[in-house]
């Protein structure tokens, strides 16, 4: 899988390229996983830089496609004061029986899963049926012309990353409700919550 074979590749440079980034969405991570419950699931966890921001004692499940970004996720491990089992798998074919998680959470994940509609579906089938997702996710604009430089931009960076998708659409399209959907920075990032 190609995207995989990327990421493995960038894993160790990844935090130093993001550290900017990552300082705004850690602050905007800490608020939604307020609302985290039970066992969770994070999908795509990265190099584990969202460890951090979870409130105390939590049990975590956290899968990437990548094994370089695990190896750098297992020595973060320490800073979130939780349990966290950490496991390669891929969103768009969850390795988890139906409705087995309280709360299913991504971070900047949606922009590189190659399949969205797949990948969503996957983690509504592992949601109990009162449980909740979360996301912090950037997406295309809803201002004309930002999405439309988005779509021309968007070509040029697909190898990594898709900066023009329609997250909270989709989601509505497998099933999920969208219950809140929040504007973090420019109408491009946002954090959502989602119920069955």
């Amino acid at each position: 899988m190609k995207i995989k074979i990327d990421y493995d590749h960038v894993a160790k440079f990844y935090d130093g390229m993001f550290f900017v980034v990552e300082w705004f969405v850690s602050k905007k991570r800490k608020e939604i996983l307020r609302q985290a419950e039970g066992i969770i699931l994070e999908v795509g966890v990265g190099t584990g830089s969202s460890f951090k921001d979870y409130p105390r004692g939590k049990r975590i499940i956290a899968i990437d496609a990548s094994k370089g970004m695990l190896l750098l996720a297992k020595k973060k491990r320490g800073s979130c004061d939780g349990s966290i089992d950490l496991q390669v798998d891929d969103a768009q074919n969850l390795p988890f029986k139906d409705e087995t998680f309280d709360t299913v959470f991504t971070s900047m994940v949606f922009c590189s899963v190659h399949n969205p509609f797949r990948g969503l579906s996957e983690m509504r089938r592992v949601l109990k049926k009162d449980g909740r997702l979360l996301m912090i996710e950037h997406v295309k604009s809803e201002n004309r012309l930002i999405g439309y430089l988005m779509d021309k931009f968007n070509p040029v960076i697909t190898r990594f990353d898709n900066i023009n998708r329609e997250t909270a659409h989709t989601l509505e399209l497998v099933g999920f409700k969208v219950k809140q959907e929040k504007n973090l920075a420019y109408n491009i990032l946002k954090s959502i919550v989602a119920s069955k």
